[in-house]
């Protein structure tokens, strides 16, 4: 992580410290940082890690476990999908449509505002 970005954190959370409602900041934090993860929009891992990993000194690690799942769910997904591809690879199946699924655990992401309605 480059040191501007470190500047930029550390203003981020001096900022955060005058705050009063954390739950707010951090479901508002947890909402767009599931946007940036589930479409793949966001700039640096290590600059969002290097954030929770602020947010977790000064708030503790009961206020990031939520975050930190949310990178947990993302590796675990390229990892099974990439174990998915080896597989087809490998065998003499080819697969004519190409899956990108994403696996969530505990509901740590937020629910869709919008439900997907396929036609009967």
């Amino acid at each position: 992580m480059g040191a501007e970005v470190e500047v930029i954190l550390d203003k981020t959370i001096n900022l955060f410290r005058y705050i009063t409602e954390k739950d707010v900041f951090e479901r508002y934090y947890r909402a767009h940082l599931a946007k940036r993860l589930l479409h793949n929009r966001s700039v640096s891992d290590d600059a969002e890690r290097g954030m929770l990993s602020k947010l977790k000194v000064e708030c503790g690690p009961q206020f990031t476990v939520k975050l930190e799942g949310m990178f947990h769910d993302m590796k675990l997904s390229v990892d099974t999908m990439q174990a998915y591809r080896d597989h087809l690879s490998r065998t003499t199946v080819h697969s004519l449509l190409w899956l990108s699924p994403l696996w969530l655990t505990l509901c740590i992401c937020s629910p869709p505002k919008s439900i997907l309605t396929l036609p009967s």
